[in-house]
């Protein structure tokens, strides 16, 4: 058990890098096109038109650091969850706020993204005909019903992801319950 727990903690803490390193990437993508021009990088894996102003791409690309930063702080959270279950504290209220907070962080994470790509899809292809009916009502619908579905098929996983950690929480608060009662019996 140690030893997954140790590649676990390895693991964790080149995730906390990862997402570091690419919060670093984007910064200096984005400095580089506020300083020298050129051609603008992907927000929410969108790109942004080129008539659009430059005040829009740089409103989004701060909030897409923000999430960054913000998902650079779950990971530490989740990173010192599994540093403390290598330490033997598994079952503690810590931990259980913990996943908690992670779980939610990662449930909030995954509905503002969804609410800009969302947002974002309509905005740049809402006029782009997907369908081959000339009806606008029904490529309007259609338009809609693809970015939609195609967004939420995108963020799925993080909510799958955010559910599951939610549920070990609840276990994990649930054994320090059992944990404490056990200890006063005892």
């Amino acid at each position: 058990m140690k030893s997954v727990l140790s590649i676990l903690k390895v693991f964790c803490t080149l995730l906390v890098v990862s997402v570091f390193v690419d919060f670093i990437k984007r910064l200096h993508k984005i400095f580089y096109y506020l300083f020298n021009g050129g051609e603008r990088s992907l927000v929410f894996n969108m790109q942004i038109p080129d008539n659009w102003p430059d005040g829009v791409y740089h409103f989004l690309s701060i909030i897409s650091l923000i999430l960054i930063v913000y998902m650079v702080l779950l990971t530490v959270d989740f990173r010192q969850v599994i540093f403390n279950f290598s330490k033997d504290d598994v079952f503690t209220t810590e931990n259980s706020k913990r996943l908690r907070r992670v779980g939610k962080g990662l449930i909030i994470y995954g509905v503002v993204v969804l609410g800009f790509k969302i947002i974002l899809g309509l905005a740049i292809d809402g006029n782009s005909s997907l369908s081959t009916s000339s009806d606008p009502a029904y490529n309007g619908g259609y338009v809609l019903g693809y970015t939609v579905g195609t967004s939420i098929s995108k963020m799925l996983p993080i909510f799958a992801m955010a559910l599951f950690i939610q549920f070990i929480s609840f276990i994990v608060g649930k054994g320090n319950v059992l944990k404490q009662e056990n200890d006063l019996t005892i």
